[in-house]
């Protein structure tokens, strides 16, 4: 009789075990989910955030630039899942977003003063070199 219960006390704990075990690695895999990716409103605010810190633009410029920003974003997002659906390979979807996003900047420079130009292009170059370091950091 007291093999039986041992062996029940050992299974019980085998079994908290393994829901620990599968519950951490559950939690640990959301944990490695991409950022920036997912919702398209809070994608929207950040870009939208970072262009005001990084800018200094003014109330008036946000009310501006969010429709140009608003509106590239849904483009590339049909484009990206227009060629996904083709097939299309990563080095020309790469190559449709840097040109879809220099269109856009150039309609956001319109808005902008030359100085605040000058940064713009400081802060794509950043943003660039922060994408690049999270795709080495994937491999």
């Amino acid at each position: 009789m007291r093999t039986v219960k041992a062996r029940n006390f050992k299974f019980r704990i085998m079994k908290k075990i393994v829901s620990i075990f599968f519950i951490s690695f559950f939690a640990l895999g959301v944990s490695f989910a991409q950022p920036g990716g997912g919702d398209p409103a809070a994608r929207l605010q950040r870009e939208l955030d970072g262009l005001t810190t990084e800018l200094g633009l003014s109330s008036d410029q946000l009310a501006k630039v969010t429709p140009i920003v608003t509106d590239a974003q849904k483009k590339q997002s049909e484009a990206f899942a227009k060629m996904r659906d083709e097939g299309v390979d990563r080095a020309k979807m790469r190559e449709e977003r840097l040109k879809m996003r220099g269109e856009t900047d150039q309609l956001i420079k319109a808005v902008l003063t030359p100085e605040q130009g000058v940064k713009l292009d400081a802060y794509r170059k950043k943003q660039d070199e922060e994408r690049a370091k999270r795709m080495q950091e994937q491999r």
